[in-house]
């Protein structure tokens, strides 16, 4: 059964139930070029994420979640001017709600 939600106009939800067990895969696309008033020495940042990964409820209170990152940023201040760093993660996390 497919399934898809929508909980406000900028939230969309799709979702895959067989077996009782809910799978929902997750795409996450993040931009951001500017700075942050409350930090000391105007800092300048520029970020680009993209996250993907599963997210799977084999039973009503269990969860597994499995997320990977790829992460392009770079923050530079006067001290630090050239400060730019790639990486990749990947998340595990398993989660019981009673």
């Amino acid at each position: 059964m497919l399934g898809a939600s929508v909980s406000s106009p900028e939230i969309f939800s799709y979702f895959l139930k067989k077996f009782d067990q809910k799978i929902i895969p997750l795409i996450r696309f993040q931009y951001y070029d500017g700075g942050k008033k409350q930090e000391l020495d105007a800092r300048s940042y520029t970020v680009k994420e993209c996250e993907t990964g599963v997210e799977w409820h084999p039973i009503d209170h269990f969860e597994l979640v499995a997320v990977y990152t790829l992460s392009d940023r770079r923050y530079e201040d006067y001290e630090n001017p050239n400060n730019h760093q790639k990486g990749e993660l990947v998340r595990l996390q398993a989660q019981l709600s009673f």
